[in-house]
């Protein structure tokens, strides 16, 4: 018998389900040839949260026989701190690398793919279809950019023969998978809180070059490896366009967050109504997300100027209700959202000049 609740009062509970974003801005995914062995277990595209259960698959990680994408993975988990998991995605055997590349984007939670092991002619096609995405591409560079390469916002290199004069099929393996170690080095940080520039990467030889040599490097946007006092550290850390890698990560993490916190409020509230308020809600959401791009020090905290005048980290402007047309709140669309904010970089070199005296 029931205890006659319902006769006085009834209860009934929704529960707002938020978004869980599937994106990721934090994980590499390695491309390139299927292992060598003819009984492989290789799936198109896979995670890997050690190299036991890549090589498990029947990729060779060590030796002379190593395959180099098992290479790749043993560069990748040898970084300081280890990358909590890779992935791996195979060339097809009918080379059809259009349709492989976007076989991988149904695999969520990567971000750079690191392609090994392909012709010249493919790792251009990988750089011009990582273009079109919201990804990067990391690759081992035998020279630097080209004319036609420098229009590639999304794609860098890191320079990988040891010397300038060492013949590009003398590249050892692990150097060749340079890129990748760099890449699981920096990705270890949130976006953000990372320059790619001054990174030990663990497991691949350092390049002995002039200060001439350099100078070529990054007039064409490749980065290098470097010994520099006791420690061998990157250099530059840019797309091939010249833009600075984190800026272009960090711009894809805080656009990914705003419209998510945006999305979720529309869909963990019945409605949000076109008038000052629900204007406001949304403009709160783009508030909490340019602060929280503040707290990863990507966006520059307020700061003020010799005068006291405050110089903030960011504005956000939204229209008021009344200014809009009748035409415009019946389509339902807000429009004229805008922000700004200030970049807060990374210092990559500092220059000090002193003065000795015998009295002050």
């Amino acid at each position: 018998m029931g205890n006659n609740l319902d006769r006085i009062v009834t209860v009934s509970i929704d529960i707002a389900s938020p978004i869980i974003d599937s994106n990721s801005f934090d994980n590499l995914l390695i491309f390139g040839p299927a292992p060598a062995k003819a009984d492989h277990k290789a799936p198109a595209v896979g995670v890997y949260n050690s190299l036991e259960e890549v090589t498990g698959t029947g990729y060779v990680a060590v030796g002379k026989d190593a395959d180099i994408v098992g290479v790749a993975a043993r560069i990748a988990f040898s970084q300081s701190p280890s990358p909590s998991k890779v992935f791996i995605g195979t060339l097809a055997e009918d080379g059809d690398l259009a349709s492989t590349l976007d076989g991988l984007l149904g695999m969520n939670g990567w971000y750079v793919i690191c392609p090994v092991g392909l012709s010249e002619e493919q790792l251009n096609t990988v750089i011009e279809w990582t273009e079109a995405q919201k990804k990067m591409c990391g690759f081992a560079s035998y020279k630097p950019a080209t004319a036609s390469q420098t229009i590639y916002q999304r794609s860098f290199g890191m320079y990988c023969k040891e010397s300038d004069d060492q013949a590009d099929a003398d590249v050892s393996p692990a150097n060749q998978c340079i890129a990748v170690g760099w890449t699981a080095k920096c990705l270890n940080y949130h976006a953000g809180k990372e320059t790619w520039a001054h990174k030990t990467i663990n497991g691949v030889a350092p390049s002995s070059l002039t200060s001439t040599q350099i100078a070529a490097l990054e007039a064409g946007n490749i980065s290098y490896f470097i010994p520099t006092a006791s420690k061998n550290i990157s250099y530059q850390g840019k797309t091939l366009a010249g833009e600075w890698i984190d800026t272009i990560r960090f711009r894809d993490w805080l656009e990914n967050d705003m419209q998510v916190r945006v999305a979720n409020l529309f869909i963990t509230n019945p409605k949000i109504p076109y008038t000052d308020k629900g204007i406001g809600l949304i403009q709160n959401q783009m508030i909490a997300s340019l602060k929280s791009g503040v707290y990863y020090e990507g966006i520059a905290p307020d700061e003020y100027d010799e005068d006291g005048n405050l110089i903030p980290g960011f504005t956000t402007h939204v229209p008021l209700s009344a200014n809009l047309t009748a035409s415009q709140k019946a389509s339902r669309k807000l429009t004229d959202c805008n922000f700004t904010a200030r970049l807060a970089g990374a210092i990559h070199f500092t220059e000090i000049k002193g003065t000795l005296t015998y009295n002050l």
